[in-house]
């Protein structure tokens, strides 16, 4: 029992407060509630009520994912599975045999700090994660430098294509969150939630210039308050067409695995962020 608790101690940081600060957050703050909602009716078809009781759930996940982020210095090799429960390593093991390297498909779902923190401590290979940078610098390089701690490189979105190559050729992973705003240079419009967004092609572009894998991991928070890794077999790479045509073809993939993902755990995904600004019931012509 008491083993039991100081486990809840390392994982909550007392549960209680990120509860009170995520009502808190979604009481105050007008723009990114209005934009939760927004998003919510669109895509889930939820009416204002159900819109706005799902809303306030996912600030008081998100708000209990951020007071998490420094209890990540907490984890190590003998501890992480009072924080995780990594499930389908198998798939990842038997890809990283090969020697191209790994890449990974995921997004803002469960604890997605926590899942890349954790990786090395059930994974052979480095985990790469390319991320934007936060503002302002001296939290940027707090962060920066948190996200390493176990072992990880971050790699700066500028320099995401150099970076990924190189670490492929050192037979190592680069995880990938795919379920941001792209622009109209980067991004190819792709399905999503009965219409098109514009989608990152990166990923893609790289899995079909390289040969490397493409593996969805995601997790999301267990009734314990620890977080299921769930690591998934690779991803079929589109045989048919020119480069452009199979990469708009493996994003939307990537796009109807990073969905079903979010249907099942709808108070886990970041809904804050402004995902369907771009959203169009069809593709441009």
């Amino acid at each position: 029992m008491a083993i039991e608790k100081k486990d809840r101690a390392e994982r909550d940081n007392g549960a209680r407060w990120p509860q009170v600060l995520g009502s808190a957050w979604h009481a105050l703050d007008a723009k990114h509630r209005r934009t939760a909602e927004a998003n919510i009716r669109m895509a889930l078809g939820l009416n204002a009520q159900e819109s706005r009781r799902l809303a306030r759930e996912n600030f008081r996940h998100l708000a209990r994912v951020f007071s998490q982020f420094p209890l990540m210095a907490r984890m190590n090799r003998e501890n992480f599975l009072r924080f995780v429960e990594p499930c389908g390593t198998e798939y990842l093991l038997e890809s990283l045999q090969r020697g191209r390297g790994v890449l990974i498909l995921t997004g803002h779902l469960g604890n997605w700090e926590w899942m890349a923190y954790s990786a090395p401590f059930f994974l052979p290979a480095r985990l790469n994660i390319v991320a934007r940078p936060v503002r302002p610098e001296a939290l940027h390089r707090w962060v920066t430098r948190t996200r390493q701690g176990s072992g990880n490189r971050v790699i700066p979105k500028q320099y995401a294509l150099i970076h990924t190559l190189k670490a492929l050729r050192r037979n190592e992973m680069v995880g990938f969150l795919l379920d941001q705003n792209a622009g109209k240079k980067t991004g190819v419009w792709a399905p999503f939630f009965g219409g098109y967004v514009l989608t990152h092609k990166t990923l893609a572009h790289i899995a079909l210039r390289t040969g490397a894998p493409v593996h969805p991991v995601f997790n999301h928070r267990l009734p314990d308050g620890r977080y299921r890794i769930e690591m998934g077999p690779e991803i079929p790479t589109p045989s048919h067409g020119t480069l452009e045509e199979k990469a708009a073809v493996f994003t939307a993939a990537f796009n109807r695995i990073i969905e079903a993902q979010i249907r099942r755990f709808p108070a886990q995904w970041y809904w804050v962020h402004r995902r369907f600004r771009r959203f169009r019931l069809h593709p441009p012509s």
